[in-house]
């Protein structure tokens, strides 16, 4: 059995709060075309990004080659257990949590600071209400404090709010989750057999772009990142196996553009940030200024602000832990989406293996099911990492509790900023 640390302290605090004990490989170097955009905060080691090229590096699969009737051969599946949907998550999070409570996870948020110059976090109770706070420095040299609700750049936690709009535009009917890509990219390899919800799941086969050293790091537009990842020759076949893929979400970012008949982050304004009063979160675009804070890679600062608009619908996200858990508070309360779709979201479920393999994490459709016994337990939600900055957002069934976490320091995982504060709520509670 797995045994699971506690939030790290000294040279272990660059590690996975839920880590096994056993020995890891080290992360990518940062001035890699990997740490140039967002994937979850598990960050890909370099022998296996290097492998992923190499095995991707011939042209195109020929569609013959696939089946329109796939056959599964990838990793074990999970859902959701039926109990989450049995819990009244239309209760209220917009009080304020007891004086008690609040002051416990100050305590446990400060106690984060030695080891990353700012976070944000936010402990969200359904029927109880709401508390965040964003404490430290937004940038280390010179030293410049953050503001209340500054934002952080929260990379692939955008996925969940991604797939929300595609799965609106199914339940209007503007298109099916069936459909095939080739209606938007008839030139994408296999465009005739990947559908739009192997997208959303990571089963397309598609080469994620960012695993290219081609990427670079000044921004591309979505045209170019998607163009990278569709020039490679698949993984395998869509609907086969499961493998996380940026590519695939751009590829919905624009999917959304040309049905909507407006840019992807205004769409997202619309259909989401406006409608759930999400005030700090916006989407990065070359050239537009943010209040965002400057991302650090082992303490030192990154210098690179166009490169978090590169990863478009995929990642480019910026945002605060309230607003995250606003809005998944929003999405599994039936507030974005009717009920029967969210739970569509987390039934069918691959194991994430790859570079996440030992994650203890399921991937569904724009969202994750972590699973860490010796932890935090069962989790709904879905985490992030871009170059100087980890995130992660969840709903702990067990404790009817979410929880947000953003980071704006790449070596330490926003999963020990979670686990520190759910043992805060956990303690607190048993001494009432």
């Amino acid at each position: 059995m797995r045994r699971w640390r506690r939030w790290p302290t000294g040279a272990t605090a660059t590690r996975s709060a839920w880590k096994p004990h056993a020995s890891k490989p080290k992360r990518r170097n940062d001035n890699t075309a990997e740490s140039a955009t967002m994937k979850p905060s598990r960050i890909p080691t370099a022998a296996l990004l290097v492998l992923c090229v190499a095995l991707q590096a011939s042209p195109g699969m020929a569609q013959t080659a696939c089946s329109p009737a796939p056959t599964w051969a990838g990793p074990p599946m999970r859902s959701a257990p039926e109990a989450v949907w049995q819990k009244d998550l239309n209760r209220p999070i917009d009080g304020q949590l007891s004086a008690g409570l609040q002051a416990a996870l100050g305590d446990a948020l400060d106690k984060m600071l030695p080891h990353v110059p700012a976070a944000s976090v936010a402990v969200a109770i359904p029927g109880q209400g709401i508390w965040s706070a964003t404490r430290g420095l937004a940038r280390k040299a010179p030293p410049q404090p953050v503001v209340s609700d500054q934002q952080f750049q929260v990379a692939s936690t955008v996925k969940t709010l991604t797939a929300a709009v595609v799965l609106q535009l199914a339940e209007e009917g503007r298109l099916k989750l069936g459909d095939t890509i080739d209606t938007w990219f008839p030139d994408a390899p296999n465009a005739r057999l990947t559908t739009i919800e192997q997208l959303l799941r990571h089963t397309s086969g598609l080469v994620s772009f960012n695993a290219l050293p081609s990427l670079g790091t000044a921004y591309r537009t979505p045209a170019e990142i998607i163009a990278l990842g569709t020039s490679q020759k698949p993984q395998f076949c869509p609907g086969t196996n499961w493998s996380y893929s940026n590519t695939g979400y751009a590829m919905l970012g624009m999917i959304v553009e040309k049905v909507e008949g407006a840019p992807f982050a205004k769409v997202l304004a619309k259909r989401l940030v406006k409608p759930l009063a999400l005030r700090h979160t916006a989407m990065r675009q070359p050239g537009v200024e943010l209040p965002v804070v400057a991302g650090h890679a082992s303490g030192r600062p990154v210098d690179a602000p166009d490169l978090y608009a590169t990863p478009y619908a995929a990642g480019a996200l910026a945002s605060t832990a309230g607003d995250l858990a606003v809005f998944w508070h929003a999405l599994l309360a039936g507030k974005v989406l009717p009920g029967a779709s969210v739970h569509r979201m987390f039934t069918g479920m691959p194991a994430m293996t790859g570079p996440y393999a030992g994650s203890n994490a399921f991937y569904g459709m724009g969202v994750q099911l972590y699973d860490v016994p010796d932890g935090p337990g069962l989790m709904l939600g879905h985490s992030g990492g871009i170059e100087g900055f980890t995130s992660i957002v969840a709903y702990v069934p067990a404790d009817d509790v979410f929880i947000a976490v953003a980071f704006n320091e790449k070596q330490v995982p926003a999963e020990a900023g979670l686990w520190a504060l759910l043992r805060a709520v956990r303690t607190y509670r048993t001494k009432q």
